[in-house]
């Protein structure tokens, strides 16, 4: 592929050399996700690969005779497609964005050219493509019937009818063209500032989305953190060691935590009591055996099951399971539980028999 040409704001490209283009833009953006990963570094090359896309483009829409603001569709596709690979996380998107700027590249490349006949040098034609090939006509040999012929493969201005006719339109055959002329691009740049315009129009919103997407990905992404610890905690395993009592209840021991479980009546899952506030039902503030003493849960809380369950502190753990084994009755939340038997219930589990 002759690189001068791809950054001649004159010349022309013809469908397949546009389309060849932008493919590679693209191929290249997917080569640079799959080694740098989707980061800002993606945004950079994609604006290294602007120009290339945008004068072929331009280069097209000049061949096609169409006028030069149609190049712009073939932007908004590859700034949507690097934006979902740096921001996205949808593949799908991603490659939705993909069939779009096909469909966009194939209905640009298939615009047919106003030269006929056109003489093109890999797709190109135009003043880099004629300063080149000037290099290649510099000397010719007679033939035996003392008609000029053509010398080392290239054939001689004489028979380049087309060439001499694309010398004229562009200009450049004398003096030669160096594909990226400073004061070209002052020309062209005054003669399409309304593109130029558009152009720096769309940079500016790509970088706004850009920076908004990537804040409000970010404050996403806390949340999520935040959050993650209150959703994996119910997800940790914790031992529960039950022993069924005779009248009715269980004690349940959470390594040093001890639950008291008993069903109650059909109401909605919730607190009942808790001891931080010090709110809820008062009946369930102690835990009252028949000797007076007393002990004050945690939490009492009403499950899906419709059973109760009274936490405690693991500080009155053995105490309470002592008092279990030894007492009459107990008492909470206005239920009266029988204590007969417990001892020997207790004794029977090998998680209880240390605090007995």
């Amino acid at each position: 592929m002759q690189y001068r040409s791809l950054f001649c704001v004159r010349g022309r490209d013809n469908g397949p050399r546009f389309a060849l283009i932008s493919a590679l833009a693209y191929l290249i953006l997917l080569l640079g996700f799959t080694f740098i990963g989707a980061n800002s570094a993606l945004i950079i090359l994609t604006l290294l690969l602007l120009p290339a896309v945008g004068l072929s483009g331009l280069r097209r829409m000049r061949d096609a005779g169409r006028p030069s603001w149609l190049l712009g569709l073939s932007f908004i596709p590859l700034l949507l497609f690097v934006l979902s690979l740096v921001y996205g996380d949808s593949l799908s998107l991603s490659a939705s964005f993909v069939v779009f700027a096909t469909l966009i590249t194939g209905f640009l490349a298939m615009q047919r050219s106003t030269i006929k006949n056109g003489q093109y040098h890999q797709g190109y034609s135009g003043p880099a493509a004629m300063a080149a090939d000037g290099k290649g006509r510099m000397r010719v040999e007679p033939t035996l019937d003392g008609s000029l012929g053509p010398v080392g493969g290239h054939i001689s201005d004489a028979e380049m009818p087309e060439q001499t006719v694309e010398s004229d339109l562009y200009g450049e055959a004398d003096r030669g063209f160096d594909g990226i002329s400073l004061d070209q691009w002052i020309s062209w740049a005054k003669q399409n500032s309304r593109l130029l315009l558009v152009s720096v129009s769309g940079l500016s919103f790509m970088i706004l989305i850009a920076g908004l997407w990537s804040l409000f990905s970010g404050t996403a992404d806390d949340e999520s953190v935040t959050q993650e610890p209150s959703v994996s905690a119910p997800q940790i395993a914790v031992q529960r060691d039950e022993v069924k009592l005779p009248d009715g209840f269980s004690l349940i021991l959470e390594q040093d935590l001890l639950v008291m479980r008993w069903l109650g009546e059909t109401e909605d899952p919730g607190m009942i009591w808790s001891l931080a506030t010090a709110k809820g039902d008062k009946s369930c503030a102690h835990l009252i055996f028949n000797d007076g003493t007393r002990y004050r849960p945690v939490m009492v809380e009403q499950m899906p099951d419709t059973s109760i369950e009274a936490r405690f502190s693991p500080l009155d753990t053995e105490s309470i399971i002592s008092d279990v084994a030894r007492r009459g009755s107990v008492k909470l939340c206005g239920y009266d539980f029988s204590l007969k038997g417990s001892q020997s219930a207790l004794a029977k589990n090998g998680s209880f028999i240390s605090y007995l």
